[in-house]
């Protein structure tokens, strides 16, 4: 199991886990770009760059909170975006990730999110925008 894609330092302001996401996944499986559809990146956190999120938020950008549930306002204007087309689109809600990190912990964040993006074929990372792992070709069904 490649355990560098379910641990903290790939969990963004947001409650995203960029280790599950496609522009992370073809970054760290150097996957042939193919314009307009390929995007790297290395994580919010990693590369040290504001994400969408950041960007938007005083708190975050001033390093009063470092994760969006320890804001009152949660969930802003910019969160709320996220996480409707997430919900929407890919089936996983950025705000009820948030929640989890808040009453289990980071570590019951990190066994909830392998339960789900865990690869069974080869234990590598299910990619939650098309389901697909990147190590073995498994396609996971929706749910």
């Amino acid at each position: 199991m490649k355990k560098g894609k379910f641990t903290s330092e790939l969990i963004a302001p947001c409650g995203m886990n960029c280790g599950i996401c496609k522009g992370y996944i073809a970054f760290t499986h150097r996957l042939p770009k193919v314009r307009g559809k390929t995007t790297y990146c290395a994580g919010c956190l990693p590369r040290q760059k504001n994400c969408y999120i950041k960007r938007g938020c005083k708190k975050l950008t001033k390093h009063e909170v470092k994760f969006c549930y320890e804001c009152a306002e949660m969930p802003c204007k910019h969160l709320e975006h996220l996480y409707s087309r997430y919900r929407e689109h890919y089936g996983m809600s950025m705000v009820e990730n948030l929640k989890m990190i808040k009453t289990k912990g980071m570590s019951g964040f990190l066994k909830s999110l392998q339960q789900r993006y865990l690869c069974p074929r080869c234990g590598d990372v299910v990619c939650v925008h098309d389901g697909k792992c990147y190590g073995c070709n498994f396609l996971q069904k929706k749910p």
